[in-house]
Formats: structure tokens, sequence, C-alpha cells
């Protein structure tokens, strides 16, 4: 499946039920600007590579364009549109005052050294220089990116700017103005929703057991996290394997693991598994943590679990989703639970405008509150209407976007 393909299925469920005067519905399913670039990078073996970008920026209504970069050596335009689209949803169900917009960079990072990163990565800032602003677009770190990336990209930025002004790119590091707490926030976010969610339905968390695909900085956090709640780790996956472990996992060790070797492959402790099967294990919660389009198809039918909270991006698909419904397991949907990263994002920006610099735990305290709030709309929409998680979250989104595109009469 086309990964536009599912946000448009996912938008046109809630038009089924909230329809949309026709000329706002155009408006919202087409991005404002959707930028491709080629531009030569040297390799360290003194020959030149021509390297492909993306920006998408999809719509800035209600401020300005925000969205990470990723490295990826399998991104396309209609991913990149997608992932666009759901950073506007996002950042209007938290009612922060951003549009939704997201970048790529066409290569596998694993095959490139420490000095080849960093001129893609100044190459890129350079190359969209004319694209993004601390009031345009805001691009912060994504699959395949961190710090040291988003430290580059700044860099290439105020040089060709002549400036010092840090709030173009969030997700820095905190020597180059990067705000605490935002290293954990998407995972902190995560597990927010799904502390919010027990309490909603009175279940006590210690001892439940989850599996979580994906181990990089968002699913690590988030399995820390869960195992403080008492949670016990019985499954982890990543792209090299898929392990399991009845008793489970010490996650500090897993992510130690993974910091030195970049993945799963070769860790020592747990039964190895064939992927196909990793989904099915019985447990209270699974978390998607990884790439788009991993639970697919029929696989919805063979789940065993109570709750299902999307740390990754479009991780379910419709037919998927429809069978986990249908067998009363519960979605927290990504543009909800994975927004805690664009949240604290949004806090960083405002410290460098301000040239402030917050104590970790005013973050965090501030992030709970922020997913507490949204979290409880939702979920009370949820309930009231009768509709999907997911459903609730899209209606809530785009009713404070009409409500600005009628307000400044647009069109």
């Amino acid at each position: 499946m086309n990964l536009y393909d599912l946000v448009l299925q996912q938008y046109n469920q809630m038009l089924e039920k909230y329809p949309l005067e026709d000329d706002i519905n155009e408006y919202l399913k087409y991005p404002k600007n959707e930028i491709i670039v080629h531009y030569p990078v040297r390799m360290d073996d003194n020959t030149v590579k021509m390297i492909k970008g993306y920006r998408v920026q999809h719509n800035n209504i209600l401020g300005p364009f925000k969205g990470g970069i990723r490295f990826s050596d399998d991104i396309y335009l209609d991913e990149i549109k997608s992932l666009a689209f759901w950073m506007t949803i996002k950042c209007s169900l938290q009612n922060l005052p951003y549009g939704g917009a997201k970048g790529g960079i066409k290569i596998n990072p694993q095959e490139h050294s420490l000095d080849e990163l960093e001129r893609i990565s100044k190459g890129y800032a350079s190359t969209m220089f004319k694209y993004i602003g601390e009031n345009r677009d805001i691009p912060a770190p994504d699959l395949g990116t961190n710090s040291q990336v988003m430290d580059w990209m700044t860099d290439a930025y105020q040089k060709k700017a002549n400036s010092h002004n840090n709030a173009v790119f969030t997700g820095k590091s905190i020597e180059c103005g990067g705000s605490r707490g935002r290293e954990q926030a998407t995972g902190f976010g995560v597990v927010e929703c799904v502390k919010l969610w027990a309490e909603k339905k009175n279940i006590n968390l210690t001892g439940k057991t989850y599996i979580i695909q994906g181990f990089g900085n968002v699913g690590s956090h988030t399995a820390i996290l869960l195992s403080q709640l008492g949670m016990i780790c019985i499954g982890v996956a990543d792209h090299t394997r898929c392990i399991k472990s009845e008793e489970g996992f010490n996650v500090y060790k897993l992510k130690e693991h993974c910091r030195q070797h970049r993945t799963l492959e070769n860790y020592s402790f747990g039964e190895t598994i064939e992927s196909s099967e990793f989904f099915k294990q019985e447990c209270f919660l699974i978390i998607p943590a990884a790439k788009e389009l991993v639970i697919c198809g029929d696989m919805g039918n063979n789940l065993n679990c109570s709750l299902i909270v999307e740390a990754a991006n479009g991780p379910i698909d419709l037919e998927a989703e429809n069978q986990i419904l249908s067998k009363n397991i519960e979605i927290v949907p990504d543009i909800l639970a994975n927004s805690g990263g664009v949240v604290v994002s949004y806090y960083e920006w405002l410290q460098n405008k301000r040239s402030e610099y917050w104590k970790e735990n005013i973050v965090l305290e501030r992030l709970k509150d922020k997913m507490k709030d949204t979290f409880n709309d939702a979920y009370n929409k949820h309930l009231s209407d009768n509709i999907s998680l997911r459903t609730a979250c899209y209606k809530l989104a785009i009713n404070n976007i009409e409500q600005i595109i009628s307000k400044k009469r647009i069109f």
C-alpha cells in the first residue's frame, strides 16, 4: 500500500462521520509545497555524489511549517507527503502554532562515514536555505537523524544567513541550544498515553507485559519508562531480528547494546523468532515504534493484546485496524501518542526565541499536562460520539483548522 492512500483513508473515514465543506476538504487534501532537490557532496574517496533531498510543506494556516528530516534510502515523495499531512493534524490536535511539514534525504546513513554525513547534512540545509526559517519552516530530527545532524544543519544555516539564530532547527544538542527533555520527549508522551488509558480503565500496570517493535531513540526511551512503571518487556524487534523472553528483558542492557551496535543483532539474551510471529505474541500492550505499515491486512485478526499505542507514524493499515477494533482492542493513534516530540520541539523553539533555558523537570511537567489535556479531550470525544480514538483526534484537529479558515476567510 502507498502510505498516502492510508492518509486519505483515515481522513475519509472522519469525513463519513463529520462532512466538511467541499472547499475546506479540497484545501486540506493537498500539500502547499513539494520540494525536491539534488545537490553534490564529496565523498571520502574524493568522488562526488549527487544527493536527493525532499521537503514537503503541507499547510501553514496555524503557523510556520514544522516537521522532521529523516535519513532513509527507501523514502519516496508520497511517504513524505503523508508524514507532512500527519504533522498538520498532530500540531492542530495539540493546539500548537504550527503547520505540518516533513523532509528526507535519500541515503542509508550506515553506509556513510561521520564526515560524509556532516557534509550531506550541511549540504541539505544550505540547499533548502530559502525554504526554511524560524517563522517559515522549522525542521527537527526524525528516523535516522539526531541532535548531531541538527547541530550540523544549524551551523550551515547560520553561516549562510550570517546569523546566530538558533530557532530555525529543533532537536539540537543542549550545547547548541537544544531543550532539556527533548531526547526522551516522544517516548515520554507515548508512556503518558499508556498511563492515561490505564487510569480510564482502572487498570494497574504493574506486572503487565508488552512487546515493542523498534528500539531506537523512541523505542528505547519508551521501554525504560514502561519498565519503571513495573511493566515487563517480553518481546523486542528491529530490522535485523525479533526476540522474545517469557521472563522479560533488561531494557537498560538492551539500550546499551543498541547504542554500541545500532541493532539487536548478536544480543545474547532471548529467543529469536520469525518476524511473522512477533505481533502474535500474547501480551497486554503492543507498541509499534519503527516504520510505517507494519501491521497490515489479516494481521489484525492475530493480535492478542488489550491496547496498541502507535509510537511510530502510520504503523497499521485500515483493514487491520478494523479487525483490531472489532476484537475490542483499543488503539491510541500516532497523531496523539507520538506528539510529545513536537510539543517539546515547540518548547525548544520558544526557549531559543526568548534566549531562555528551562530545567528538565519544567519541560516534562508541561509536556505531561499537555498530553493529559489532549488525551482527555480525545477520549471524551471518542466516548460521547461512539467513534474510534483516531477519528476523535482527527475531528478535534480538523475543527481547529476549520475555525481558523472561517475566521481568516482565506478563500
